[in-house]
């Protein structure tokens, strides 16, 4: 019974690796750029507008996307989805890496968007089937670290990779990567853990009402364009504020290593039954970064080092908790559910971006954070009504029984 257990322990952990993992290197293709924006503009000749299209072509895919492909992972399977999730980051950072030229380098994008809209809803299948209820809140705080941990590797290679052997060799490093998952996950494919139980589940899903789930679909979105926005520029903004562009890498990876261990550290405070509406926290999170957004808005120096911090510890630590929410009342349907949720995501990663980079050419990064905070804040807002939304369709369904 004890070597069982170990067995099912060791596949329950490989489960959530390979979903950080996914979700990793799914994204890894948008932040790398915006990590690297500064070589690639250089060498490349391109505006930060121009690399804001960028991302916001990769987001845009995943948003078209992550609805009928979650649907399709829901039938296939997780170990489909993120092998296929894998091929295509490969080819996508192989892309951007060997690019002459703008246009190869945003149809390498697509492909990795296609990849990116593949890679999540596979992930959170895996975790919903693999993790019991009372550790679920755990697990997804864990792989959500996966956007902190992409944004975390894009800033260490800028001192430790980009201005050593060249921005190019850093997506090279990165496709190493994505075939290793690709290998990974096809050689464990029969060895994937087991089903959660029936009592483990805690019952039947009560699933989240539709309206209610489309309004927390379009606060994600809103929230998701202003913290985007900060993993694409907030290193070309901090070299633009005085930094060195060693500085302002070592930066972005410290606040992405602080969003990493506080979205941990939220999931364990779900797991503990604290009644504390997931959506009301993610409010008060998406609050406190809009302060962040404010300081890197108006501070230079330190000012925009606090800026930073608050802006990932406050402001980008909030999809791990959505996820749960989500996932916690749609056991059976977590890639297709999520795949909703990801249209939000990707949206708000597209859009975010996008008019990031044209208010910036346009003006300054003071007026574009400014403009984040302020869809910080409305995504707050809408955050609340989705919640109030959600228990007021229960409340009735519940009457007319």
């Amino acid at each position: 019974m004890a070597a069982r257990n170990t067995t099912g322990t060791r596949r329950t952990a490989s489960t959530l690796l390979q979903a950080i993992s996914s979700t990793t290197i799914g994204v890894l293709p948008a932040y790398l750029v915006g990590a690297l924006a500064v070589q690639i503009r250089d060498d490349l000749d391109i505006s930060p507008a121009e690399i804001g299209v960028g991302a916001a072509i990769l987001f845009g895919v995943t948003a078209i996307l992550s609805t009928p492909l979650g649907a399709v992972v829901q039938k296939r399977g997780t170990s489909w989805g993120i092998i296929t999730a894998a091929v295509l980051a490969m080819l996508a950072m192989l892309g951007i890496a060997f690019a002459p030229s703008l246009p190869v380098l945003y149809f390498a994008l697509v492909v990795g968007g296609v990849g990116n809209a593949m890679a999540q809803p596979a992930a959170n299948l895996g975790v919903s089937s693999a993790v019991g209820r009372s550790r679920l809140g755990l697990a997804f705080g864990i792989k959500q670290t996966a956007v902190p941990a992409a944004t975390l590797l894009s800033g260490l290679a800028v001192p430790g990779i980009a201005l050593i052997l060249g921005w190019r060799w850093v997506l090279l490093f990165a496709a190493v990567a994505a075939a290793a998952l690709l290998l990974w996950a096809a050689f464990t494919r029969g060895n994937r853990a087991q089903s959660v139980s029936e009592s483990d589940r805690s019952g039947p899903d009560r699933g989240t009402p539709r309206a209610g789930l489309v309004v927390i679909t379009i606060g994600v979105g809103i929230a998701a364009a202003a913290a985007t926005s900060l993993g694409i520029f907030l290193i070309d903004s901090a070299v633009q504020a005085g930094l060195s562009p060693t500085a302002a890498g070592l930066m972005f990876a410290v606040s992405a290593l602080l969003g990493l261990l506080i979205r941990i550290a939220l999931g364990a405070l779900m797991d503990r039954g604290t009644g504390r509406s997931p959506y009301v926290l993610v409010a008060y999170l998406l609050l406190g970064g809009a302060v962040g957004f404010v300081l890197l808005a108006a501070g230079e120096g330190p000012w925009f080092v606090v800026g930073s911090l608050l802006a990932y510890g406050a402001g980008w630590t909030w999809p791990g908790l959505v996820h749960f929410a989500v996932v916690r009342d749609n056991r059976r349907a977590a890639a297709s559910a999520t795949g909703i949720l990801q249209t939000g995501v990707g949206f708000g990663g597209a859009a975010g971006p996008l008019l990031f980079g044209f208010l910036v050419q346009a003006t300054s990064y003071g007026t574009a954070w400014i403009t984040a905070a302020i869809a910080a804040a409305v995504a707050a807002i809408i955050f609340r009504v989705g919640r109030r939304m959600i228990l007021t369709s229960r409340r009735v369904a519940e009457h007319s029984r």
